[in-house]
């Protein structure tokens, strides 16, 4: 995919585009199961990649035959990932500054995750980034989560702009299919997969301080 033209702003996804989570996402899960002795499908933490919890708690509830309420099985999860998340979860290399200075120039941001609010909120308290962001889009602002285009679509309308002047940041399968399906232009990351996986994008970075990334944010808004 060629460089984009006429971006104006931004929007990121979270778990593995902001933070390194996806790995505590997945250990959640797993404490989940064994505090309950049952197992998870084989193929269900792969597939948790880019999900929401609440269909990834749909699958669950479904396998283990209504064992427990699809609300007690999300909240579990939850409680376990968030008293992972403060040690265990860390900033994708050069993030921080990227956001920071993208907001600096006046470039208008947004967050569109697959993720809940409450466990957004207190990592971007955390790290300082939350007061960047024009607009955060999690899970409970759609009807219809990644792969649909909802998220992307609503996330870009929020800036004022259409999606095709909206430079995404996606690394999970859910997510690039979502930004591509939304009109999006997209830079992918490998934290999970590798470029051939993801496919075509504008760049595909392993983080942000990849040269070719700060050549292209330069040319935004203009």
């Amino acid at each position: 995919m060629s460089v984009g033209t006429g971006i104006c702003g931004c929007v990121f996804d979270f778990d593995g585009t902001i933070i390194l989570s996806e790995h505590v996402h997945m250990r959640a899960w797993e404490d989940l199961s064994k505090s309950e002795s049952k197992r998870l499908p084989d193929d269900f933490l792969a597939k948790s990649v880019g999900m929401s919890d609440s269909q990834c708690t749909a699958i669950l509830f479904a396998a283990w035959h209504g064992y427990m309420p699809e609300s007690e099985i999300l909240e579990r999860k939850r409680f376990y990932y968030m008293e992972r998340c403060p040690d265990e979860c860390v900033l994708v290399s050069g993030v921080s500054d990227t956001i920071k200075s993208l907001f600096d120039r006046g470039i208008p941001l947004a967050l569109a995750t697959s993720s809940s609010r409450g466990e957004v909120l207190p990592v971007l308290e955390q790290w300082g980034l939350l007061k960047k962001f024009l607009r955060l889009w999690t899970v409970e602002d759609v009807a219809h989560p990644k792969p649909d285009p909802e998220i992307y679509q609503g996330a870009s309308g929020s800036l004022g702009l259409e999606p095709r002047q909206c430079l995404v940041f996606e690394d999970s399968m859910a997510g690039v299919q979502s930004a591509r399906a939304a009109g999006c232009q997209l830079v992918t990351l490998q934290t999970l997969y590798d470029e051939a996986k993801l496919g075509p994008a504008i760049i595909s970075i392993h983080d942000y301080q990849d040269e070719r990334l700060h050549a292209l944010l330069k040319t935004i808004g203009h």
